[in-house]
C-alpha cells in the first residue's frame, strides 16, 4: 500500500482487514505540508463545529451532488479532502427480504482509492480524526444491486484531489462513477454481514473454497 499511494512511513502498525464498518478506524492518506501521509481515523465524519460525536455514524457518506453546499461537508471539500485505499467494497442485493452481499473490484484486483474528506474535532484528551467517503451515481455494473456506489478515483488523479489549490470545478470533476468495463463483482459469504466477522472467508464466493481478496489491504 505504501508503494502505491507513495506516502511517508509513520511507523503506526496495521493488519489486514476484510471487512470495515462505519464507525471503524482505516487508514486514510492525507497532503501534510507538502507530503502524503497515512493516519487513521474513525470512518463517521464529525464536523469542527460539531457538540458532540454523534453526526459521525449520520455523516459516513457525502453525496457528490451536494458536497459543495452541505454545512457538515462544505469546509472538509475545500481544504480537508483524502483517499481511502481500498482494494473492493461490499454493496447488498435485496431479493424478497433476503440480502445478498457482492464484492466489487477492479478486475485486475489492484489497489485503488475511494475519494474521501476529513475533519478533526476537539475531544477531551486530544483530537479525534473522522472521514467520510463520496459517493455518486452507480454505473450499469453496480445499477442491479444499488442505486450509487462510492466514488473511485483514478490514481492519475490522486495529486489533483489532495491538493489544496485544486478549483472546485475540477474537483466535481472527478466525482464520477468509476468505468463499468474496468470493474467485476461477485457474490460473497454473508457472512459479512455482521461487522464482528472480519475474516477473509468473509470475502469467499459461496461455491469457491480458493478466492482471497483484501479490503484496506496492507
Amino acid at each position: 500500500m505504501q508503494s502505491h499511494f507513495a506516502f511517508m512511513e509513520t511507523g503506526v502498525p496495521h493488519k489486514q482487514r476484510f471487512n470495515i464498518a462505519p464507525t471503524q478506524t482505516a487508514p486514510v492518506i492525507m497532503l501534510r505540508e507538502g507530503k502524503r501521509e497515512c493516519l487513521f481515523m474513525r470512518w463517521g465524519l464529525v464536523p469542527s463545529w460539531a457538540r458532540d460525536e454523534k453526526f459521525g455514524p449520520r455523516m459516513i457518506n457525502a453525496r457528490a451532488e451536494t458536497i459543495r453546499e452541505k454545512p457538515g461537508f462544505k469546509d472538509s471539500f475545500k481544504m480537508k479532502r483524502c483517499l481511502v485505499p481500498a482494494d473492493g467494497f461490499i454493496e447488498w442485493k435485496n431479493t424478497e427480504g433476503v440480502k445478498q452481499p457482492h464484492y466489487i473490484t477492479l478486475k485486475n484486483d489492484g489497489l485503488f482509492a475511494f475519494a474521501g474528506i476529513w475533519s478533526e474535532w476537539k475531544k477531551a484528551g486530544g483530537l479525534l480524526w473522522t472521514f467520510s467517503i463520496i459517493t455518486t451515481d452507480c454505473n450499469s455494473l453496480v445499477q442491479p444491486i444499488h442505486p450509487r456506489m462510492p466514488v473511485i478515483l483514478s490514481s492519475d488523479n490522486y495529486d489533483t484531489w489532495l491538493d489544496t489549490s485544486s478549483g472546485p470545478n475540477t474537483l466535481q470533476s472527478l466525482l464520477a462513477p468509476f468505468p463499468s468495463d474496468r470493474m467485476q463483482r461477485i457474490e460473497i459469504s454473508r457472512k459479512i454481514n455482521s461487522a464482528k466477522n472480519d475474516r477473509a472467508e468473509c470475502l469467499l464466493p459461496e461455491e469457491s473454497n480458493g478466492f482471497q481478496s483484501l479490503l484496506f489491504p496492507e
